[in-house]
């Protein structure tokens, strides 16, 4: 990975010089940047590391494969970025196993995915999400359809519905497929990770 330092007065200035040294722009860019506390006559100054955003990717790709290999799986990869979320679309010899029980252990991949990311990047890193095939596009279908069926019986019975706990991207699925439901609305409550979803009439 080809990464590049420059140290300057300002953020703004560190962060150009980056973007001059790797000859790009913003959004191909991701970086570190640190304040460094200046002597008794030395004035604060900033740290900025800069990598390319693709070559993240790349080694996040490699690193997601020797762990599933690790685990004995053959896999493959296909990598998309659309509006600065990269899903990394995994095809395995073994599915289950790399998704788990309720997907937890794609779970703890995403998680795993994300830290790496977020290390190398902690200011403007890409958003990763991990599939394993078209197993999220069934998620997302399972709980949109759910979702709708417990607000319509919300509706019928004006009692409102706790769901079971999820993490934050199932909850964003149910409260995004709600948004315009007439009549309904909802909200998140509990702590992680037993967060989960309340169904209920919009006005109480």
């Amino acid at each position: 990975m080809n990464v590049v330092k420059v140290v300057a007065k300002t953020k703004e200035e560190a962060i150009n010089g980056v973007l001059v040294k790797l000859n790009a722009s913003d959004e191909e860019v991701v970086y570190k940047l640190e304040e460094i506390k200046g002597g008794l006559f030395k004035g604060t100054q900033y740290e900025c590391l800069g990598y390319l955003k693709v070559d993240i990717l790349t080694d996040l790709e490699n690193y997601l494969k020797e762990i599933v290999k690790g685990m004995g799986i053959e896999v493959s990869m296909e990598v998309s970025t659309k509006e600065n979320v990269t899903t990394f679309k995994m095809y395995t010899s073994n599915n289950p196993i790399v998704i788990g029980k309720n997907g937890q252990n794609l779970e703890a991949l995403t998680v795993l995915a994300r830290q790496f990311v977020k290390n190398l990047a902690p200011i403007n890193g890409p958003k990763i999400i991990l599939d394993v095939e078209d197993y999220k596009d069934r998620q997302i279908e399972r709980l949109e359809r759910l979702a709708k069926n417990l607000a319509r019986e919300v509706k019928r019975t004006k009692v409102p519905v706790e769901m079971d706990a999820m993490n934050s991207y199932e909850r964003r699925i149910v409260h995004n497929i709600l948004t315009d439901f007439k009549g309904i609305r909802t909200e998140s409550i509990g702590e992680e990770p037993n967060r989960r979803v309340v169904i209920k009439l919009e006005d109480e």
